[in-house]
């Protein structure tokens, strides 16, 4: 019976905090200042204005440079100028339209392109996750400094000047370039300066598999809606989680098909104890890519918190199996296993999540409370010991009972 499970393995689920800044960029051919946006820009209701147009007259660069400057001024406290934003992205353009004068062959426009970039102007990569310096434009421009949500994003505002046909691909957690024109298709790869990557790597390196909506080539409003649910995500971290859910809102209404922009949702609504509407939004994410496993995960963990053990086991088994190597998802496993009263195959679990990671402070609080459960107290002091070291708190009552049965150190024998 649940009631006479542990109370600490019912402590033990927690919400998996998957925010996934995944990157974005945007494509267009318009001049970069041929749509003004209302002069009565107001964040929220300007968007919802630009979204109800075609794509073809989405304003892209002016729409993103508002877009970052305000709203990047709202996440940091640190005002933006976006008519200095678009100085500078003048300045670059006009300095690179020579050396594109001869447009004949695709791989020498893209080589010319990387080398003003990386080269004569200097800027480089920075994977740093959360940092919003590499993303809003106005620090990658004044740093020369952007991770590929912001490099990606500085390729396409200079594409919209230059008239190049580049636009924005996403992947699950990045972005990238793609130059597609007249049956010619070439990605730029702005973590690598530029260079051209197999999509076959792409879809080894983040799994995706056949069917899942990813590495197509985005019109102008998805890569909008891209750029929204990253500052969403941005503002999720800071605890917004209000005004993070009004932009992945926003980004819904501008990439519909953008299954993060559920997901993140579905966080958001779980940090602030809304279960019901978390999984709702995970279950959204889902219809759009079945095999995104975290959200597999964190419907279970919701389930458990509503006592719903069976249905919450039979959703974080499905996200093992789509990602069998991922220590949280597997901790998860072990954790609802214990929650349900398998202890026996939820240590097994806990034990497959330190080979893969050995120093994981979860699965040894796990193995901690699922021995001391048992009566197994010397297999639960090793693993006690471990996890305390990486910082982990125990009930001090348990922790009194443990010492009673921890072997004499040689020092105190007689």
């Amino acid at each position: 019976m649940l009631r006479d499970i542990p109370r600490t393995f019912r402590s033990v689920l927690c919400l998996v905090p998957f925010l996934c800044l995944v990157c974005g960029a945007v494509p267009g051919h318009a001049e970069f200042a041929r749509e003004p946006l209302p002069s009565d820009w107001r964040g929220d209701d300007a968007l919802a204005a630009l979204a109800r147009l075609p794509d073809e007259e989405i304003p892209l660069g002016k729409t993103l440079v508002m877009a970052s400057s305000l709203l990047g001024a709202e996440l940091t406290g640190v005002p933006a100028d976006p008519v200095a934003v678009e100085k500078e992205i003048t300045r670059l353009s006009d300095s690179v339209r020579p050396a594109l004068r001869d447009r004949s062959n695709p791989r020498r426009v893209i080589a010319a392109l990387n080398r003003f970039l990386f080269v004569e102007e200097g800027f480089t990569y920075d994977c740093v996750a959360g940092n919003p310096d590499n993303y809003l434009l106005d620090r990658v421009m004044k740093n020369k400094r952007g991770n590929c949500l912001g490099l990606t994003t500085l390729y396409l505002l200079l594409a919209e000047r230059l008239s190049l046909p580049l636009h924005g691909v996403y992947v699950p957690s990045h972005c990238f370039v793609r130059y597609e024109d007249a049956g010619v298709r070439i990605n730029i790869e702005t973590g690598e300066k530029g260079a051209d990557r197999d999509e076959g790597r792409y879809s080894r390196d983040f799994g995706l598999t056949g069917g899942r909506p990813y590495l197509r080539s985005l019109g102008r409003k998805e890569m909008i809606g891209v750029y929204l649910k990253s500052l969403g995500a941005a503002f999720s971290r800071k605890g917004m989680e209000d005004r993070a859910l009004r932009l992945y809102r926003e980004a819904a209404v501008f990439y519909p098909g953008l299954p993060d922009a559920y997901f993140n949702a579905g966080v958001s609504f779980h940090k602030k104890g809304l279960l019901d509407e978390a999984i709702a939004q995970y279950r959204r994410a889902l219809e759009l890519d079945p095999d995104l496993a975290m959200a597999r995960d964190n419907i279970g963990v919701a389930l458990a918190k509503k006592g719903r053990y069976g249905e919450a086991l039979a959703e974080v088994r499905k996200a093992v199996a789509l990602s069998p190597r991922n220590p949280v998802t597997r901790a998860n496993l072990a954790a609802s296993l214990c929650a349900s009263g398998m202890v026996e195959d939820g240590i097994r679990e806990y034990r497959k999540v330190l080979e893969i990671d050995p120093d994981n402070a979860r699965a040894l609080a796990g193995l901690t409370n699922a021995y001391y459960a048992r009566g197994q107290f010397h297999e639960a002091i090793v693993h006690c010991d471990r996890a305390r070291e990486m910082g982990c708190n125990f009930d001090p009552a348990m922790l009194g009972t443990l010492e009673k049965y921890r072997d004499p150190s040689p020092a105190s024998l007689p």
